[in-house]
């Protein structure tokens, strides 16, 4: 029976009916403003034998009125260094309860992220595809860029639903969404052979044999080319180990995908990137490409980014090309593939 990882599959419940709430604050004076809190809200204090530990049993109302008022009465410092376990009110605690506790803030954003966790938990999200072309106009293949739903059926940017995912620990379950949707969605068009860019964010996977199995059996049974399925990673967000990226990306090339190291000129360490993870290809940020055509700081800095690409084997996706003379202009200087709104927006797959 194939394994999975618990963490990208499951999804946090923090919230009950009826809560067991234990909280460790690191201070006597944390404990006296947690004190002042709890009586203002009139909660029962349940103090245990350590004076820093308290005991709760709180409704799902009372527990978030709770979190919303000690996010606002403990300092950032405290929040950090306040361990927090809440459980199902008829559960006692065991010692794997206690191990997995967490920090109070992270507590106050796992209940602040039920939001996200519903969206997942009821697929309220898709992708879509922006077309990315050769410098000679003939069509290369789609970047997938993922997007949620809210309730009331308007689309969340990503940037909101990954932000609250990081604060909220979802970070492994919506990365794993967001690769499994791109695949799914890539599916569903005609397969003529189109590539498909795949982001992903390497902090969200402990093990790439382990992590990112689930995605490269879906890719098989899909029916999807490895060879046309390009992962990903920006700059901005690699991971903190560099040798752990190296792995990650060496588990996509075994199992014969590409790599694409994205947003070159957003951040300070791309060209040293760049040598270490020798991307198949290499995309560089829009902001270097805004303007391009009539900015000569600019033209210099990407004309060597072209350079240094080609000598290391890369090929170079120009992004958010708007305007004509942007894309004369990339075109010109070498650029390989060539992306933005003046060539197609993000479009839905039906």
């Amino acid at each position: 029976m194939a394994m999975t990882c618990p963490e990208c599959e499951t999804l946090p419940f923090s919230i009950f009916s009826q809560n067991l709430v234990l909280i460790r604050l690191p201070t006597a004076h944390s404990v006296s403003k947690m004190r002042t809190i709890v009586q203002c809200l009139g909660v029962d204090t349940g103090r245990m034998e350590d004076p820093l530990c308290y005991r709760f049993y709180l409704s799902e109302t009372t527990l978030i009125e709770l979190m919303v008022a000690l996010s606002d009465g403990l300092t950032g410092e405290e929040l950090a260094h306040s361990r927090c376990v809440i459980l199902p009110v008829d559960r006692e605690p065991g010692i794997s309860d206690l191990l997995a506790a967490i920090t109070l803030r992270q507590a106050i954003a796992n209940i602040r992220g039920q939001w996200l966790t519903q969206l997942l938990q009821e697929d309220r999200y898709f992708s879509m595809l922006q077309p990315i072309y050769g410098a000679d106009g003939a069509p290369f293949g789609y970047e997938a860029l993922f997007r949620g739903r809210s309730e009331e059926g308007n689309i969340l940017a990503p940037h909101a639903l990954f932000g609250m995912a990081e604060e909220a620990g979802l970070l492994f379950a919506l990365d794993l969404k967001a690769r499994q949707s791109a695949i799914n969605t890539m599916a569903r068009r005609p397969n003529d052979g189109a590539h498909l860019f795949v982001n992903f964010n390497p902090s969200s996977i402990y093990d790439p044999d382990f992590c990112l199995r689930t995605t490269r059996d879906l890719v098989r049974r899909v029916g999807l080319i490895p060879e046309n399925i390009v992962f990903e990673v920006t700059e901005t967000t690699r991971a903190h180990d560099e040798n752990h990226l190296r792995a990650i990306l060496d588990y996509y090339r075994a199992a014969g995908f590409q790599v694409a190291l994205d947003d070159i000129g957003a951040g300070f360490s791309g060209l040293n990137l760049l040598q270490l993870l020798q991307p198949d290809f290499m995309k560089i940020d829009m902001a270097l490409i805004r303007d391009v055509d009539t900015d000569g700081y600019k033209q210099s800095i990407v004309r060597h980014l072209i350079g240094i690409a080609h000598d290391c084997g890369a090929k170079v996706v120009a992004e958010g090309i708007e305007t004509g003379g942007e894309l004369a202009w990339v075109r010109d200087a070498g650029a390989d593939l060539v992306q933005g709104y003046l060539l197609g927006r993000p479009m839905a797959v039906a």
